[in-house]
Formats: C-alpha cells, structure tokens, sequence
C-alpha cells in the first residue's frame, strides 16, 4: 500500500506539473510574438514618413548599341586598370568637369523624306543637287594655274573667306599621293601641314614653300577610343579627330583634306556628336556613293537619307558650299544613274559670320 501511495504521490505530481509547463510555455510565445510585433512597428515608416528613392540618371554612359549591362561591366573593368590609365582616366574626367561641351553627345537630326512616300529616286536627287550646288561664291582660288583649271580641280583652297593665322595649321588624310597638290597649296602658304597615311613610313619632311609637312601613320576612326594618346605620340592606331588634335596640340585646324575611302560618312557623325566640326574653318572631302559606308545600315532609300542628313548638319554647323567636282563612275548604291557620279569632292568654307 505504501509503494502504491508513492506511486499514486508520483503519478499526481507528473499530472500537475505538466499543466504548468504548457502555461510557461504559452506565455513565453506571446512574449516573442509581442517583442517581434514592437520591432517592426519601429522599423515601419509611420504616416508622415515615406521611403525615399534616389534616381541617378547618367547621361552618355551608354553609347548607341550598347546596353546598361555593359555599360555597367565597362565600370567594373576601371577597378583593375593599371596605375597609369587610372592616373589618365582621372585627368580625362577632370577635363570633362572643365569642359563639358566638349563630351556632349550632339545627335544627327534626320531630315524629313524629299516626298511623302519614301522614294530613292527622289532622295538622290536631292543629295546630288544638294552636293553640285554651290552656296557661296569664291573669287580667289590656290591651286590652279587660271580661273578654268580651278573649277576643274578638286584640291584648290578659297581664299575669299581665310583668316591667316599664325601658323595655319592644315591637316590631309589620302592614300597613295592624292594629296599632292593640296599639300603644294599649303606649303605655298607657309602651313604647318600633318599628313596622315597609315601606308607610309613615319619621316619629317621640308615643302618646297615656306611650310613643312610631318608625316603621320596614324588614320582616322569614328569610335571613342579605350585610352588616348599622349602629348605629341599618335602611334598607329586610328584615332578620332579630336584626339589627334588634342595629341598635336591644337584647338582648331584651318583647312582639312579628307579622303576617307568610304569611312567618310561615320566619320563625319562622330564630328557633329562631339563637336569637332565646328573647329574645322575649311573642309576638302570626298564623298562616296558606291556603297552605304562603313558600319551604315538600314534600306537604300535610309542610306541616301542618312548621307544627305549628314551634309545637312554641316551646314548647320556654319560650313558652305563653294566647290564640287565629281569623279568616275555612275554608280550609287549598286545602281546605274546616268545624271549622278559614285563620288563627289566637295570643298566646304567658314564664312567670317559663323567663325
């Protein structure tokens, strides 16, 4: 009896604690849930209180046909660039904080169709007419023997509208000695004259003039480069025309000669995105219609549109007119056009308003 008394003692003592131990239980579990309840109350913004969002929008980061992404994976490849194109990235962002205008994006404005539908006779009518139309009258030729021979020539420099400089500085990009009587005219004049000519051997070289020619094997490209050149050194890799200028020391180049063998027309887009082309006073430039061009897409009638938008925005940009000459050939864009040429050498001024 005793031993079951115990048993009986043990047995009730297990069936009473058992209660307690589920009340404990409970009442730890509505302390948690009420600490927890308190610490999102006090992180929940309250009614006067609004989450702020910051927008950062970075103009010109992204370059046409390039994605965020890249853009992005272009910033993270400047954490692992060596010291010293870190050292001149930091000088070119400084230079950019000091002259803005000189990294702002210009767009090339398309212009309306020559006619309501979309016709590629009619939008090469209107180049070729645009291109064999002078807008300004130039009296006074260099580069010709008479009068007859400069309407005839391709190179000859107008002189109505110079403003002489101290040196003038003028620049030639051609292949195979196209140049020759353009670098003649320069020197006569006592130019400081940079030739560019991947082709050639890099030499220093004496005009029959008072001028002097530095030869160059650097070319011309549209493309913004990864790291540009140092003061004085062009290398061979081509270059936009603003960091060749930039490289050379000059703010502005007088008269420039530009056989680019089709490249012209991406070339000439990049002048107007970055501004160079307002610091161009006189422009000689072969244009060719064979074909659309380097990295130029879309239909025949968009090519023609896109090359006559271009020419337009030099104009726009304060340039003129004065010469056109034509070269062999009829063919545009793989047609046959008996009243238009496959390349045209237009000679462009800076009239003394727009200088």
């Amino acid at each position: 009896m005793q031993r079951e008394g115990m048993a009986t003692c043990r047995s009730g003592g297990l069936r009473g604690l058992v209660p307690r131990v589920f009340v404990f239980a409970l009442s730890l579990l509505l302390l948690l849930q009420l600490m927890v309840s308190l610490a999102v109350l006090r992180s929940s913004p309250g009614p006067a209180e609004q989450p702020v969002f910051t927008v950062i929008t970075i103009q010109g980061a992204v370059r046409p046909g390039e994605s965020v992404r890249s853009a992005a994976a272009v910033l993270r490849g400047l954490e692992n660039l060596p010291e010293d194109e870190s050292a001149g990235l930091a000088a070119d962002e400084e230079e950019t904080e000091l002259n803005p205008q000189q990294v702002t994006d210009r767009e090339v404005v398309l212009q309306p169709w020559a006619s309501e539908q979309p016709s590629f006779s009619t939008e090469v009518q209107r180049l070729t007419q645009f291109i064999t139309t002078p807008e300004v009258n130039c009296s006074r030729w260099l580069g010709s023997v008479g009068p007859q021979s400069a309407l005839e020539s391709s190179d000859t420099l107008c002189m109505d509208y110079w403003t002489s400089g101290n040196p003038c500085v003028a620049y030639s990009f051609s292949l195979d000695g196209k140049d020759a009587v353009f670098l003649d005219s320069t020197l006569s004049l006592g130019f400081e004259v940079h030739r560019f000519d991947p082709s050639r051997r890099l030499r220093h070289s004496g005009g029959s003039g008072l001028g002097s020619i530095q030869h160059h094997q650097a070319w011309l490209d549209w493309r913004r480069p990864h790291a540009r050149p140092h003061r004085g050194v062009l290398g061979t890799v081509p270059r936009r025309l603003a960091d060749i200028m930039a490289s050379l020391g000059h703010r502005t180049v007088d008269v420039v000669r530009a056989d680019l063998e089709s490249a012209e027309w991406r070339v000439l887009e990049s002048w107007v995105q970055d501004g160079t082309l307002g610091k161009i006073n006189q422009l000689i430039l072969t244009v060719h219609l064979q074909w659309a061009g380097f990295e130029v897409g879309g239909t025949e009638v968009e090519v023609v549109r896109f090359w006559y938008s271009i020419l337009k925005a030099l104009h726009n940009s304060g340039l003129h007119l004065a010469h056109s000459t034509y070269g062999p050939g009829h063919t545009v864009l793989r047609h046959e056009l008996p009243g238009t040429h496959s390349s045209y050498t237009l000679s462009w001024v800076r009239t003394r308003e727009h200088l």
